[in-house]
Order: structure tokens, then C-alpha cells, then sequence
């Protein structure tokens, strides 16, 4: 149900922020505004032109750390004008914290246990949207170089639109921040390789990576605010054969 994603937004705006104070090791929140043009949507032959507006919040804390970002996206040209939400949130138990022993050991730093939701409505539809359910095992490496870079292996459960059963979803997420010529860049992002469901045609693979370079830094806020480019690579989108994303986007950030 639509109210389901309501809830959702409702009670993470409600938390009071003397709760997350209470137990956040560290935390990071970020506002990304993104456009682009000519993105490929089911039985729809002309190209769209999409604006986004992206919320996204990390923490960790005693036990692990939680994730969590909602897309807002607006629909400006190649099809009628609509608003949609998409949304994930994640929970990770790292099990060196809750065992406190250091499990590290050559290029692997720490296991965990992950846990998370996907969602996602078309704001001017009635009917309810998408739902999926993911569990698995996490592993962070330590690389050279990268702030992170872990790998999420999930089991993956689509309840809605209809109950179409359960897959495999693996996901890596890194970040390597660099230098050139004295300023500050990052490449950093996401890809979900996801396998075949039921009626669904086919595997896919949705890869988001962004290159940033830190504008704040220029005028002594290092960290803050952003310009970039994010690439959409969507193989087989929504998992129908055939049907691809390559779009770049114009990407903004500001970090709080």
C-alpha cells in the first residue's frame, strides 16, 4: 500500500535527534539534486527526461550501521508529467562489533549480517507500488586507497506489486577519494546485480557510479558541497530484456 512508504517517511522524520545522538558512532547525510535526459521506461518509445531530487543518510553505531536514501523523481518531458518515489533502507550487524574482536585479516576487514527494504510509488496512481524484502551477508574489505568498499550478498523477495518470489541481488559500494593537481575528487556509487525472477525476462545489473569534485574545498568548506556527473547503466531495466539505460546526469551535493 501507498501508505506503507508514508509511514515509512513519517516515523524517520519523527525520530527525535537526541536519539540518534544517543547512540551514533558517526553519521553522514547528503541532498543530491541530478538531471538527465533520454531515459528508457517500460512500453514507452520516446525518451525521458528526468530531474531527481536524492535524500540520503549513514550512520554507524555500537552494533553496525544503518543506510537509508529516497529518491524523488520528476518527470519533465517524453512522458506526462508525474512524480514518483523510489526509497532503500538498510541495516548491517557487524559481527566484529558485536563479538569486539578484530576479524580482520589480509583484505577483509569486517563480516556482517544485513537486512533491508526496498520501495517504491508513482505518486499519481492509486494503486500500490513496488516491495521488496532483502537478507544476507555483508563483507568489508580494506583496500588500498578507498574510505570503503563492501559487498553486500542478499536474498531478495518481491511481495508487490504482485509476489513473484525470491531471487539473488549482489551489490558492492565503494568510495575512493583523490587528488589532481591539488584538488579534491571522489569516485564512489553502487551496482546491484540482480538474477532472474519468475516473469520477470531476465538478470539485471543497475550500476550508479558518480565523480565528484569538492567546490566547498575552494572556498575553505572542505567536505560540503559538490559538482559531478553520475552515470546510469541499467541492463535489462526493471528486468525486461532488452530495455537499457546509459545516461549521464548533472550532479549537485551538498553534505550536513
Amino acid at each position: 500500500m501507498k501508505s506503507d512508504l508514508l509511514l515509512f517517511l513519517a516515523v524517520l522524520a519523527a525520530l527525535p535527534a537526541t536519539t540518534y545522538a544517543d547512540f551514533m558512532q558517526w553519521s553522514s547525510s547528503e541532498i543530491q539534486l541530478l538531471y538527465g535526459s533520454n531515459f528508457n521506461e517500460p512500453f514507452n518509445p520516446e525518451g525521458v527526461n528526468k530531474f531527481t531530487i536524492t535524500v540520503t543518510h549513514a550512520h554507524g553505531w555500537a552494533y553496525g550501521r544503518n543506510f537509508f536514501f529516497m529518491d524523488t523523481l520528476f518527470s519533465t518531458d517524453g512522458e506526462p508529467s508525474q512524480i514518483n518515489l523510489y526509497g532503500e533502507a538498510y541495516s548491517t550487524f557487524s559481527l566484529g562489533k558485536m563479538l569486539n574482536k578484530d576479524l580482520s585479516f589480509g583484505i577483509f576487514k569486517d563480516f556482517g549480517v544485513t537486512g533491508g527494504v526496498n520501495l517504491a510509488e508513482n505518486m499519481d496512481s492509486s494503486q500500490s507500488g513496488f516491495r521488496a524484502w532483502l537478507y544476507g551477508v555483508t563483507l568489508d574489505f580494506n583496500l588500498p586507497g578507498f574510505d570503503y568498499f563492501n559487498v553486500d550478498f542478499l536474498r531478495q523477495r518481491i511481495t508487490e506489486t504482485e509476489d513473484i518470489g525470491t531471487s539473488w541481488q549482489i551489490t558492492p559500494v565503494w568510495k575512493l577519494p583523490f587528488q589532481i593537481a591539488g584538488t579534491k575528487w571522489t569516485f564512489e556509487g553502487f551496482a546491484d546485480f540482480i538474477g532472474k525472477k519468475a516473469n520477470y525476462a531476465s538478470r539485471q545489473a543497475l550500476a550508479q557510479p558518480q565523480l565528484r569534485l569538492d567546490v566547498g574545498d575552494f572556498f575553505g568548506n572542505e567536505d560540503q558541497l559538490f559538482l559531478g556527473i553520475e552515470y546510469q547503466y541499467w541492463h535489462n531495466k526493471c528486468g525486461i530484456k532488452g530495455l537499457h539505460d546509459n545516461v549521464p546526469q548533472a550532479l549537485l551535493v551538498w553534505r550536513f
